[in-house]
């Protein structure tokens, strides 16, 4: 999938969220990198090479204390290691969309556990 493709299909998965919580979302940005491809140790079983697709860096909202950050948190998202983990376009339009929400469940405050269990 070409990069202004990928892009469109990040933005549509971002309006796609619920007006509720989109009117929350803020200082936050979303960062494409092309190139990169992440792997990181499982730490339940010490295995190495599971890939990350994005990743999200800041403090939750639930961890704040009131006080808005002056520094953007930030959501890079992974277009090779999407693209490697999808078999066709469609694939990596539903990963996309996948991620987004896994991604924005943590600015949220969810912990990796809760996220599984929601399906993301």
């Amino acid at each position: 999938m070409d990069r202004e493709e990928f892009e469109k299909t990040v933005i549509s998965a971002i309006e796609s969220v619920p007006d509720e919580f989109r009117k929350k979302i803020y200082n936050l940005d979303f960062v494409i990198d092309e190139h990169n491809i992440i792997s990181h140790e499982d730490s339940k079983s010490g295995k190495s090479g599971k890939i990350t697709l994005a990743l999200y860096q800041g403090v939750p909202l639930t961890k704040r204390a009131g006080a808005r950050p002056v520094f953007p948190d930030k959501i890079t998202i992974y277009k090779k290691a999407i693209e490697s983990v999808s078999r066709n376009d469609s694939e990596v339009k539903k990963t996309i969309k996948r991620v987004v929400l896994h991604e924005l469940g943590h600015y949220f405050g969810l912990g990796e556990n809760k996220l599984r269990v929601l399906g993301y």
